[in-house]
């Protein structure tokens, strides 16, 4: 029996009523027609659920799940056990899209037979995915067979860990996915505003000390209980390096928070370094490879000298950000 929609689209919904009209508007004029479209009201207190209710009117794509609010993982997998397309994209409902974005994707995948297209126009996403290793993707950028989630239905998103839930999902999918291609042609356009997650970490970096360890424990069950470490270590480690090691680079911590994120990170790139062969070196950047053979953070400071922070300040209601380079060697020595 062949699909009814060839693409499920997937819409968490939580308190975006300010983007939700653009957002679904994006959606219901696209250029490919053959889309149902999942929008899960995660309990938002706002008018969001109203602004779907009156879509679901006017476009019969639209089904509306209404749960409490549970997070946006149990949003987005309560929309994957009730997809019935042949692929699956996920959309953030405060961003949008081009209006040829899904006909671009479709035949991306249906040409190359691909159980993955990643979007690459936003972020250059090429050096995550390789024939040699792989790391993490942002959600917005999977275009998903859906028979691989199907097939292997433990690969669902982390409860209770965001930020950082699309890393770990993605890491774990592209264990799964045979045939990736990419796409340059589509555009997601990504809004930022003060009430996303990720903003925690930057008012908030030291949560992301928590946040680091239950990354750490969610992949260490993946690979032990797949027996992993011997042939993709070297994902685990590109993983820590974009994801985690980015994270130690760019947040303002203070200094005991610091030198307690690089001892996390430190740790669990020792036990997964044996697992790699020399050649594999050449796949991590320069600094990377500094923090690798660093016994301490004095070390790597000696020779990376700075860190990269942030000045942040309202222009017209807008945040602006300037990043500059700290001396953190001076701490240290």
């Amino acid at each position: 029996m062949e699909n009814k929609y060839l693409i499920s689209v997937i819409i968490p919904v939580y308190n975006t009523e300010k983007f939700l009209v653009k957002c679904l508007d994006s959606v219901i004029n696209q250029t490919f027609k053959d889309l149902e479209i999942i929008c899960i009201n995660d309990g938002s207190p706002d008018n969001s659920l109203q602004i779907l209710e009156e879509y679901k009117k006017k476009d019969e794509r639209i089904k509306i799940i209404d749960q409490n609010n549970q997070g946006v993982s149990v949003a987005r997998n309560n929309g994957i056990e009730n997809a019935n397309g042949e692929y699956i994209f996920f959309l953030d409902s405060d961003d949008y899209i081009d209006k040829n974005f899904f006909e671009i994707f479709y035949k991306n995948a249906k040409t190359n037979n691909s159980d993955l297209v990643i979007l690459n126009s936003f972020w250059n996403l090429k050096d995550r995915v390789t024939k040699n290793y792989h790391s993490a993707l942002p959600t917005w950028a999977m275009f998903i067979r859906r028979k691989v989630l199907i097939d292997n239905n433990f690969i669902r998103y982390p409860l209770n860990i965001q930020p950082g839930e699309d890393g770990l999902f993605s890491h774990v999918l592209l264990t799964y996915c045979e045939k990736i291609t990419h796409d340059d042609n589509v555009i997601y356009y990504y809004i930022k505003h003060e009430t996303q997650s990720h903003n925690k970490l930057t008012k908030s970096p030291s949560i992301i000390i928590t946040d680091i360890k239950k990354y750490f424990e969610y992949l260490n069950n993946f690979y032990n209980k797949n027996n992993l470490y011997q042939t993709k270590s070297l994902s685990f480690l590109k993983y820590i390096e974009q994801e985690c090691f980015l994270f130690f680079r760019t947040k303002a911590f203070n200094k005991d928070d610091e030198m307690e994120v690089f001892t996390i990170i430190k740790n669990e790139v020792n036990n997964l370094i044996t697992y790699i062969k020399n050649d594999d070196y050449k796949y991590f950047s320069s600094e990377f490879n500094i923090f690798i053979n660093s016994k301490t953070i004095k070390d790597y400071y000696k020779q990376i000298k700075y860190r990269y922070n942030y000045i942040r300040f309202q222009i017209f209601g807008k945040t602006v950000s300037i990043r500059y380079k700290e001396n953190r060697y001076k701490i240290y020595k």
